[in-house]
């Protein structure tokens, strides 16, 4: 890590901490690194071409490295935990934004972690799901308590959430919870109704950000491929504006890309739409950086 000369360092995640007492859903997730690599070839020789969405040339400067996957282990959760903050750690220290591709939802949890040298960071979740529940299964560290383990670190000023709608995978007790902490709810209905700009009003300016992108955050109509699709999620274009919108206006730290199952995904039209969002957030992160 001490020797990447890079401004994004791209890394494979596959888990965290799975709940092993329900096992599958993480073992849908694993295959997520992979799969969204393997879609991702075909944007290799593309380095010339206009990407419309973005008004730049794709992938515009050689600043981003792919690192590989993290040597993780299902049944190390402990062990997986370390090295997923040891790794971010060290890639901020260096000031290198990191993108993980997942992989299950625990994974934010020692990402997050792994940014305490920012000493003040904004969290920003896109999720059907609000992720504050102190446990389940008796794991604290599991993909139903993201958001609650972010609350707890000292650095960790704020937290915005978006597109939750559905059953929530919380109680009343975690909604009190959450609001009485200062989170920012922001639904899947109010992004229907009124759009991003709201959102990226709520961020503050210049702002060290985490983006936890749940893919479950979006319509199933566009991204079916993932453990519980609901209904009413973000479409394409609110997830590119507000992309756009938070590089430009905060600095985008860390994003992690989860939930992805290639099992539901048989066309791998889901994994494109991805891979997509993915390299909007390279190719924004280093226009906010002046590399082009």
């Amino acid at each position: 890590m001490s020797e990447i000369d890079a401004d994004i360092a791209v890394m494979g995640v596959p888990c965290a901490t799975p709940y092993l007492r329900n096992e599958q859903y993480g073992l849908a997730n694993l295959a997520g690194p992979a799969a969204l690599r393997k879609a991702s070839m075909r944007l290799g020789g593309y380095h010339d071409r206009h990407d419309w969405d973005l008004d730049s040339r794709l992938l515009p400067a050689n600043r981003a490295v792919d690192i590989g996957d993290l040597p993780l282990d299902f049944y190390q959760s402990e062990t997986n935990r370390a090295t997923i903050k040891a790794a971010v750690e060290q890639l901020a220290a260096r000031r290198v934004a990191v993108l993980a591709l997942g992989g299950e939802d625990s994974i934010p949890i020692p990402m997050v972690q792994g940014l305490s040298s920012y000493e003040d960071v904004t969290v920003l979740q896109i999720d059907a799901h609000m992720d504050w529940r102190d446990s389940n299964y008796d794991e604290r560290w599991g993909l139903s308590s993201g958001m609650r383990r972010a609350s707890e670190l000292p650095f960790v000023k704020n937290i915005i959430q978006v597109g939750t709608r559905g059953p929530s995978s919380g109680g009343d007790i975690e909604v009190r919870d959450a609001l009485a902490w200062g989170v920012k709810f922001f639904t899947g209905e109010d992004i229907h109704d009124k759009g991003v700009q709201p959102v990226i009003d709520a961020i503050p300016q210049g702002a060290n950000i985490h983006v936890n992108f749940d893919l479950d955050g979006l319509d199933p109509s566009i991204m079916p491929a993932v453990w519980v699709p609901s209904p009413g999620g973000l479409g394409f274009w609110h997830a590119m504006k507000l992309i756009r919108g938070v590089a430009h206006k905060a600095n985008i730290v860390s994003v992690a890309f989860v939930e992805y199952v290639q099992d539901r995904d048989p066309s791998g039209v889901c994994a494109g739409v991805a891979v997509r969002l993915a390299s909007a957030f390279i190719t924004e992160i280093l226009r906010s950086r002046g590399r082009f």
